[in-house]
């Protein structure tokens, strides 16, 4: 809130001193307001999508130039066209709103014209799903579980604010060491201390599985310890197949009261990398406490957090 106040003042004391220039060199005495031109644009546009056409009073060839915005190069220039530079800054949890100023010149004469760009809320996870996930998505409950892509997940850890990684880190999950099986039908957490924070959401999760059309499985979380008190996470994970999976949670609206520790119900057999600075417990079957463990080794699962909730 402090920054945006900054780029506030920042640019009304631009404004004021570009039309007090512009008054003296062409006796307009019109005020700035007059030129302030308020457009929405939805939540995660795409870099180049259309803004607005810049127009003008002046005659002759023009030329075009940015001489504020509140965020570096969120807005860029096509001509007299106004279109979307860096589509990140276009993030309603970061900024609701961004301005920017723009001077037109024929050369002898000039005029400057302010846009303030409101931005609309979007569902954050919806913005950075497509095609048949993105349906799925939309056709979801609250509490189910949606199988995206790995570059959806992907995106949605770059790109949504506040994000934390818990349970194995990517360097655990993507190092050299070769994918062993363990055993289905038990209960997973790592004890490598890759805990999910307090006052978090949970909303995304990944993991190794050994086998095909794997069913049944649940997310779990536990807030006391990676050794017991596991609950599940909304439905069981839509079936799928060998390899990294991926979901997102529908309508995820708990927040963590507490450290809270990752989880696994899995059905069939899944997937283990060696690892001389994890562990994992285990219990069998669909259970809340976990009571033995295996030094050595790490769970190839991930959960993705974020302390802003940005989804409806």
């Amino acid at each position: 809130m402090k920054t945006q106040f900054i780029y506030q003042l920042c640019f009304v004391i631009c404004i004021g001193l570009a039309m007090s220039c512009s008054s003296e060199d062409d006796g307009d005495s019109n005020d700035p307001s007059d030129n302030l031109i308020t457009i929405n644009v939805a939540e995660y546009p795409s870099s180049g999508d259309f803004i607005a056409t810049i127009s003008s009073n002046l005659e002759g060839p023009l030329t075009y130039s940015i001489t504020f915005e509140t965020v570096n190069q969120a807005i860029i220039l096509n001509g007299n066209e106004l279109r979307v530079g860096d589509f990140l800054a276009f993030d309603f949890e970061t900024n609701e709103e961004l301005f920017v100023t723009i001077e037109i010149s024929n050369g002898s004469d000039a005029e400057v014209k302010e846009y303030r760009i409101n931005i609309q809320n979007v569902d954050d996870i919806w913005a950075f799903l497509s095609g048949n996930t993105r349906t799925a998505y939309e056709d979801a409950s609250p509490g189910d579980w949606v199988w995206i892509t790995e570059s959806e997940y992907n995106d949605l850890a770059n790109n949504l604010a506040s994000i934390t990684k818990s349970g194995a880190s990517d360097n655990q999950l993507f190092s050299s060491n070769s994918v062993q099986q363990v055993p289905g039908d038990k209960t997973y957490a790592n004890a490598n201390g890759n805990s999910m924070p307090v006052d978090h959401y949970f909303f995304a999760f990944k993991y190794y599985s050994w086998s095909s059309n794997a069913a049944s499985n649940r997310v779990k979380l536990s807030e006391t310890s990676s050794e017991e008190s596991f609950s599940s996470v909304g439905e069981i994970l839509p079936e799928h197949d060998d390899g990294f999976n991926h979901f997102v949670l529908k309508g995820a609206n708990i927040k963590t009261n507490s450290e809270a520790y990752l989880g696994l119900y899995a059905s069939l057999k899944l997937g283990v990398k060696d690892d001389n600075s994890s562990s994992y417990n285990y219990g069998e079957g669909n259970t809340a406490t976990l009571d033995d463990w295996v030094l050595g080794k790490v769970l190839l699962q991930q959960g993705l957090s974020t302390s802003i909730k940005q989804w409806d």
